[in-house]
């Protein structure tokens, strides 16, 4: 007989869907209430990117090797994204570092060793694909998330080349 369901569990993919959704409000909570421009661009950028996981996260739940698995054990509780800066109030949460990129870095990179460390621990082959595969699509999320950055930043770090200014500053 199998062991009765647990009220409001989740299985890993559900979990890291409601998380993602929680960032991804929090961004566009960061946007409209950033004072400064390039902030405000930055968690737009971001919000736009967690909603393309969302959606491949909402595909690999309906793929076979997902919903063959339907482990429903974890906790909602467990499933709560915690911002580490407050969105409504981004200057007062950033005011000693204003890169808020570096949060974001930071819980992309955890979010990868969770997986891994699930990964690790797997007693099946199965569940033990299934964790790294959400490995893999964090880490793809990081390489996004580094483009969005570097797009924000980039108008901003330029060199001046003495070779092609003719010795004269820009």
């Amino acid at each position: 007989m199998p062991s009765p369901k647990k009220e409001n569990a989740m299985d890993i993919i559900e979990c890291t869907i409601k998380i993602k959704e929680e960032r991804r409000n929090h961004y566009e909570l960061l946007a409209r209430s950033a004072e400064d421009k390039e902030l405000e661009r930055l968690a737009s950028l971001l919000a736009d990117a967690n909603s393309e996981l969302i959606n491949k996260l909402k595909k690999l739940k309906e793929s076979p090797e997902a919903s063959s698995l339907n482990e429903a054990g974890l906790s909602e509780k467990v499933c709560v994204f915690s911002p580490s800066f407050d969105a409504k109030h981004p200057e007062v949460s950033l005011s000693r570092d204003s890169d808020a990129y570096r949060h974001v870095v930071k819980e992309i990179e955890e979010a990868v060793e969770f997986y891994e460390q699930l990964g690790a621990e797997a007693d099946s082959k199965q569940v033990k694909t299934l964790y790294l595969k959400l490995a893999e699509m964090e880490r793809e999320h990081h390489s996004v998330v580094t483009n969005i950055y570097s797009f924000v930043e980039d108008p901003k770090t330029f060199l001046e080349w003495g070779e092609f200014s003719n010795l004269k500053p820009l």
